[in-house]
Formats: C-alpha cells, structure tokens, sequence
C-alpha cells in the first residue's frame, strides 16, 4: 500500500474515533404505555361531501354513457335550488358532457326513500330541470338536445333501510343523485 494511502486512512480512522455517537434525550425512551396523540383533528367533523371531479361516476354501456353525480355535491338536502358548492361539481360535469358532442341527452333525478311518491318525484324532476338549466345557460349543452326525466325515488341503487327495517343513511346518501345519459348511438 502507498503511503498516502496509508496516512489517508489513519487520519480518517483517527477522526471517527473522536467522534460519539450521541443519543436521544427525551421521556419517550422510557418503557411505559403508548401515549396518545392529542389535537383537534381527533374530532370527527360533518361527513365530506366530493366535490368537483371526485363527485362525478362514469359508467359506459352499449349506447349509453352516464355521468353519476351524488345529489349532495349538487342540492341540500330535500332541495332543488343548486347550491353554493355545486358550481365546482358543475364546472367538472360540462367539459365531460361537450366532449361527448352532438348526442342527445337525458338528465335524470333520482331520491332516497324518505317522503311521498308524489313529493319525490317532484323533487327528482326539479333537480334534473336544474342540471339541464344550469348546462344551457353555460352552453355546455344546446336546448334541443338536453331532456330531463325524474324517477324520484323508484330507481334505488342502494338499500334505504337495512335488513332490520332501520334506516340505512349512507344507502339513502347513494340514492340521492343526478345521472347525465348521454345517447352513444345517435
């Protein structure tokens, strides 16, 4: 071996030598229990709702594509007036509906279980002519080509109440929506 080589190394070896490792300081070196973490973020707070992009389902069939929005990124609940935080769902559902182009469209309401079929059905109606009117007033979608129809609450795609006959909310929650069907085939 060269001798500067050799010097290299016991220099380096020199100076780890001189160094210690230190240790952690600190009460959570002591066996004992497992400390819980403190803060408000251990509060559950109101169920998050998606908005924009993340509230929008795309299911494709032969003919069909739909686009499935949960009501609740759209509507209060039992309203059909659109509310504050629809506009970002919105804004994310009319770039994917004038991409699909010139095919006819069929805007769907649907509702949970709770309430009339008369009142349900109003409802669902109310909330599809809301769709279609904010879609036209931004021309993502032409009059002519955009119908609505309410099913209210007769096409559930979840259980309302579970087995025992006690209300099942997150079942409702899925019920509640608003379907873009857009005609492939014409």
């Amino acid at each position: 071996m060269r001798p500067s080589v050799v010097l290299t190394l016991m220099a380096v070896l020199a100076a780890a030598q001189t160094y210690s490792v230190q240790q952690p300081k600190g009460t959570w070196q002591k066996p004992g229990e497992i400390q819980q973490p403190k803060g408000p973020w251990l509060n559950p707070g109101p169920i998050q709702v998606p908005k924009g992009i993340q509230a929008i389902r795309t299911q494709d069939d032969k003919c069909q594509r739909r686009l499935i929005v949960g009501s609740d990124a759209l509507f209060e609940f039992n309203q059909a007036t659109l509310s504050a935080g629809a506009l970002e769902t919105l804004e994310a559902l009319g770039p994917l509906l004038r991409k699909s182009g010139k095919h006819p469209v069929i805007i769907e309401g649907h509702t949970d279980g709770i309430g009339s079929l008369a009142f349900n059905q109003e409802l669902s109606e109310r909330r599809a002519q809301a769709v279609r009117g904010w879609l036209i007033a931004e021309r993502y979608a032409e009059e002519g080509t955009v119908g609505i129809k309410g099913y209210g609450k007769a096409r559930p795609i979840a259980p309302n109440t579970m087995a025992d006959g006690s209300d099942n909310p997150a079942g409702r929650q899925k019920n509640r929506r608003v379907e873009v069907v857009i005609d492939t085939c014409k």
